[in-house]
């Protein structure tokens, strides 16, 4: 099995998918490779397939609290408690095998075998789901036409400049051109609410969207540095080019500086602040706007920071790196969110409109879930922390207390 098989995470979202019924045959295969290379696998399978072990297990959730639960579970595999009065949207900590245990059991819980207070809708409602988001994107050509890339079959898109932008798979490739013009050409990739794309530069860069994200870049880099500019979500992968350096313009309110790196930025204008993750490498970040911010900043992060820039000013913290680029992974983070904030997340997701009606409590959730799940699905696992949801019109997700 290659690395990704064999990380508790991927696993741990497999199994989800396979408990609900909608997993593909390759991933399958991985699955089933994974059980049969050790018998600690089967065996952990053959208790998430156990309904009376994961009774017992919700059960025993029910009545520790957190150390004591910890301690079981670098001890005997079994399941995390949480704090006393906290609201556990799941308990998935993703520690080697027994970390798919831990999820499984609470995937299984919610998903498939628990009971849930379903609240009381309008006939013509009750089945209304909302599918996850997919790939897809808007190309905009340098001369103003637009390509929707959702539907289009693998091929040539553009040949612009020399460059040829070639779709493949879901990702759109720029390839080096053979003799790029003196003058400089952009285009735009716009990612709308339900969807995420990938595009890898001419350079080779590779580029991951998010939801509601946009980037623009030439297609091809000349001169003396790459410059891009992005709004949204979007992680890097930067090839390294010590002569022509790499810079990342963000809304106009930051610009970031790298030789080769990994890393990601979240700009979204409706999140409280702008977060610029480091996972390799190193970066330097400066302030467009000191005004934002207080006064001009100029910041040099080493891998595993992150600096937050609000209107308060600025911080680095140490996040959870895993965590942080959940989205690209295929899994909402919602560790220590609110549930507002976790409501962005969706909102961007599943392209709906989150309205609340009545005192609906921030309830602060933990864990993750996989993004490929329906809406209906993910409301189920809401549901058992004691907020109630339902889907109006196919396009409004409905809170409640």
């Amino acid at each position: 099995m290659n690395a990704s098989s064999t990380d508790p995470q991927y696993i741990a979202a497999l199994i989800l998918k396979q408990l609900q019924g909608n997993i593909a045959n390759e991933e399958k295969d991985i699955l089933d490779a994974w059980i049969a290379a050790n018998a600690d696998h089967q065996r952990l399978w053959n208790e998430m397939n156990d309904v009376t072990v994961c009774q017992a297990a919700m059960q025993a959730m029910a009545r520790y609290d957190a150390a004591s639960a910890l301690e079981r579970f670098m001890q005997k595999h079994a399941n995390p408690e949480p704090q006393a009065k906290r609201r556990v949207m799941a308990l998935w900590k993703w520690m080697a095998a027994a970390a798919v245990m831990v999820l499984a059991f609470t995937a299984y819980w919610w998903f498939v075998k628990a009971p849930y207070q379903q609240p009381v809708v309008a006939e013509n409602q009750a089945h209304v789901d909302v599918a996850p988001g997919k790939n897809g994107a808007i190309l905009t050509l340098a001369n103003g036409e637009r390509v929707v890339l959702d539907s289009l079959q693998n091929g040539v898109v553009a040949l612009q400049n020399g460059t040829k932008a070639t779709l493949k798979d879901g990702e759109l490739v720029y390839a080096p051109p053979a003799n790029a013009g003196s003058e400089m050409v952009y285009n735009t990739i716009s990612v709308p609410n339900g969807r995420q794309f990938m595009l890898t530069l001419h350079d080779g860069t590779r580029v991951w969207l998010n939801a509601a994200s946009s980037i623009r870049y030439p297609v091809a880099f000349t001169g003396t540095q790459r410059q891009v500019e992005v709004s949204g979500e979007t992680y890097f992968e930067v090839v390294k080019n010590k002569k022509m350096p790499f810079r990342v313009t963000v809304d106009n309110r930051a610009e970031i500086e790298v030789l080769g790196t990994h890393f990601n930025v979240n700009a979204y204008d409706n999140e409280e602040t702008l977060n610029t993750t480091l996972l390799e490498g190193a970066v330097r970040i400066t302030t467009r706007q000191a005004a934002s911010y207080g006064k001009q900043l100029e910041q040099v992060l080493v891998p595993g920071q992150q600096l937050q820039l609000s209107d308060k000013g600025a911080a680095i913290v140490e996040p959870e790196l895993e965590k942080v680029i959940a989205w690209k992974n295929g899994l909402f983070n919602f560790e220590g969110v609110y549930l507002k904030t976790a409501m962005k997340q969706i909102a961007r997701w599943y392209d709906v409109e989150v309205v609340y009606r009545g005192n609906v409590p921030d309830i602060k959730f933990f864990g993750s879930i996989s993004r490929s799940i329906s809406l209906a699905g993910l409301i189920k696992g809401f549901q058992s922390t004691g907020v109630h949801m339902t889907i109006e019109n196919g396009k409004q997700l409905i809170v409640m207390p």
